[in-house]
This record gives C-alpha cells, structure tokens and sequence, in this order.
C-alpha cells in the first residue's frame, strides 16, 4: 500500500507539472503571438509610411525628423502606430539622399520599433528602362535574342519579348498587365517567339522550351506598378543649369572628350573640346564648369572622358566612335574610377554607321533618349557590326533597334545586320551619378537600403 501511495504522489506530482508547464508555455505562445502581432503592427507603419513618401511631388526638405500622419498614434487594426521619416542630417552632401522611415507598433502592451532606410529612386539605377518596347510607330516586337546579354536591372513600362536564349543578369520587370495598365486585354506576361515569325504565344512562365529558354539570374516581376517617363522638358531643366554655371550654346557641333592635340600630338585629357562645320576646336576644361554642357541643335560626340560631365541637347546625338573612361579597360570602369559620363537627347541617340563603328562599337555612359530611342543608325542594313557593348545605362522612351535577327536552327536567333548586345550597369551608378541626374531624374519611388529592428526601452 506505501508503494501505491508513493507512485501516485508521483504521479500526481508529474501531472501537477505537465498541466503548470503547459501553461506557462500557453502564455509564453500567448506573448510571443502579442510580441510578432505588434512586429507586424510596425512593418504596416513601414509600408504605410513608404507608401506616403512615394505620393509626394518631391523629397523632403530639410534635416528635421517629422510625422506624416502626425505625432499621435494611429489605429491599424487591434493595435496602434506611431510612424516618422528622418532625413539623414549629411544629405546636403549626398548624392542619393538617404531617409530613414521608423515605426513602433502596439499590441496588447508590446511594442516594438522597426527602421527602414530608403533612398529615392533614379533612371540610372537600371542598366536599361524603356517607356516602350516598341520603335515609334511600329506596333511590332523587338526582342531580346539569344546573342544579348544584359548584365544589370531591367525594367519596362511595356511587354517583354524573348526569341531563343537571352540572358538577364540582373532583376527583370515589367508593368505590362499590372494594376496601372489601362489597356484591360494585358495580362502580365512575356511574349514569346515560339520558333516561328507567326506564332507567338504569351506567358508568364520562365521559359517556353525548346524555343525559348532565357536565363533570369535575379528573377523577374510581372505585373509591376508603372514608372512615369520624363517628357522631353527634361532637356530644358538640364539647359538651366548649363546657363547658370555650364556651357550653353546653339547649333550643330562636333564634340570630343580627351582630343589629341595637333601641336604636342597629346591626349588632352580631362577636357571636352566642341566645334562648328570644322572651325578651329574650343577646348574647356572640365573641372572649370558645373559639369553641364548644353547644345541647342544636336551634336556628335566621340572619345575619352576624365572627369565628370552630362552632355544634353533638345534634339539628336550621334556616337561616331568609341565613347569610354579614361580610368577603364575592356571590362568597363576600373575599381576607383571617378570618370562618369551623362548623355541625354531630346530625342534619339544614335550610334553611327561608319568606319569606327563597322566592327563592334563601345559606350561608357548614362545614355537618356527622351522622346524617341537609342538605336543604330541603318540597323537594318548590311551585314552584322560585331558588338554593341555600353557599361552604364539605357533609358529610353521607346526601344530603339540596333540589328535584326532571324530564327535559326533549334528555334534560337541568328544576326542578320546590326548589332548584338552586350550591356553591363555601371554599379557606381547606385551611390554616384552624372551631373544632373539626380536633381532631374528621380522615378518617384524609394529604394529600400536597410532594414532593422531597434529595442524599445
């Protein structure tokens, strides 16, 4: 009877800890239910408050941390909010400005504080964007083929179009079928050549083997919100500029970065050098200038940049030859380079069917086409130029063309005349920028650089 006894105050004693240990793991799931509701109490306050900031006409001004949807906390669903933007106190002297978004969420007594550090967006964050997929007043695809490689962020407004076996580097977007598409027949997806010149099919499937099998490194997204494009009075922002500091002159010119001095027979670097129906050579001085250099007409531009300059026009530019950083080598911009170009058109930039350019073709830039394209010039005739490499950007209104292509054997593309592509983001282009650029050339989003969450005293 003494053992039974004492089995069953064990017993007893074992049940009494079982019922008391789990209840205290019901609370501590209890509390940490309440500790991860008010994580996601402050992550709605992030989103509420990025969400704000993008629906501004501009960044905030100033070094003061402010509410924008006041200093008392707000209800988001069972809990509450408190949510602030803070301008970093040194953005007078960077080039992006950083803003740090904070948010405590509240549920049930837990609080807890979360921060995101953003920065706005810019054209130049893209190796390529385009407003269009399309030339101007041409309703047909352009693709992207088996020889292209596209090394950096990809983002359209417009539909993507793959024949064979492109490669994508960097993150693809597109706005095609996304809830800013008016045109309700869009569904988001990429447009495939499917080994045939007539038989397209639409998808939003990685590939369409065995024609179409391109490489997404970084993955894709369809459906994305759309990006409003500048209107060609970009242009014109850039012009005041110039006349407040830069050069700003009138007519048709031939430009050249680093020319060989006809005397001493030397480079002559960190200088950009213009004239007019082959007058004598107006050399400037980079570093004496505000960086802007405005043309009222159009111009051709050719050589070697040390230093840093934004070549505008209200109209056209032609790339007569090889356009590269004095600091580089064929891999594009060495590590340290401080060399950065901008060239933006009122209209097309062209890269010129002539004897620099017969047989492959370099651009070290951030190339804008405001109204109309980058594109080659004749792209549609003679036989293939090699390759059109540009370490930089492509922005443009509409997608210019540089060759044409066919479909080869096994459903892949073949060039035919033109160009094949090999383009690689400049990455300095994330923290550093052409002169003008980021005052003029902010898409209106935020780009989300850090996220942490703070203790709470």
């Amino acid at each position: 009877m003494g053992i039974v006894l004492i089995l069953l105050f064990v017993m007893t004693i074992m049940v009494m800890t079982l019922v008391e240990m789990g209840s205290q793991e019901g609370a501590l799931a209890a509390r940490a239910l309440r500790k991860s509701e008010a994580l996601f109490l402050a992550e709605s306050g992030i989103e509420l408050t990025h969400a704000w900031l993008e629906a501004q006409s501009s960044p905030p001004s100033g070094t003061e941390e402010f509410h924008p949807f006041g200093e008392d906390a707000i209800t988001v669903g069972d809990g509450e909010c408190t949510m602030s933007i803070i301008p970093d106190p040194f953005n007078a002297s960077l080039d992006p400005e950083i803003y740090t978004l904070v948010s405590s969420g509240t549920r049930n007594g837990h609080t807890r504080q979360v921060e995101v550090d953003v920065s706005p967006d810019i054209f130049s964050n893209y190796l390529y964007f385009t407003d269009k997929e399309k030339m101007p007043g041409n309703g047909g695809p352009l693709w992207f083929g088996t020889p292209d490689v596209i090394d950096g962020p990809l983002f359209t407004n417009d539909q993507i179009s793959i024949m064979g076996d492109p490669t994508f580097m960097g993150t693809v977007s597109s706005a095609y079928g996304g809830s800013d598409d008016n045109n309700s027949s869009h569904d988001p997806e990429f447009l495939y050549c499917n080994g045939s010149p007539h038989n397209h099919i639409e998808s939003d499937a990685p590939n369409n083997a065995p024609y179409d099998n391109p490489t997404f490194a970084e993955g894709y997204v369809l459906g994305a919100h759309e990006v409003d494009y500048p209107t060609h009075s970009l242009a014109f922002d850039l012009r005041d500029v110039a006349d407040d500091g830069g050069i700003s002159i009138s007519g048709n010119y031939e430009i050249e970065l680093g020319r060989v001095d006809e005397v001493s027979g030397e480079p002559m670097y960190g200088y950009v050098s213009y004239r007019k129906n082959n007058k004598p050579w107006t050399d400037v001085e980079i570093s004496s200038f505000n960086g802007i250099f405005y043309v009222n007409g159009s111009f051709s531009v050719s050589g070697v940049l040390d230093g840093q300059l934004t070549l505008v026009t209200n109209g056209s530019i032609d790339i007569i030859g090889d356009v590269t950083y004095l600091d580089s080598d064929q891999n594009g911009p060495l590590e340290g380079c401080d060399d950065l170009l901008g060239i933006v058109a009122g209209t097309d930039i062209n890269v010129a069917w002539n004897d620099a350019n017969s047989d492959d073709c370099v651009i070290h830039g951030a190339l804008m086409a405001l109204d109309n394209s980058f594109r080659a010039d004749n792209w549609n005739t003679g036989n293939p130029r090699g390759t059109l490499t540009v370490w930089g950007c492509i922005i443009q209104g509409f997608r210019g063309s540089v060759g044409t292509s066919e479909v080869g054997d096994g459903g892949g593309c073949v060039i035919l005349t033109g160009y094949a592509k090999d383009y690689h983001h400049d990455t300095r282009l994330e923290y550093m920028t052409p002169p003008g650029f980021y005052q003029f050339m902010q898409t209106g989003l935020y780009i989300r650089l850090a996220w942490r969450e703070v203790p709470v005293s």
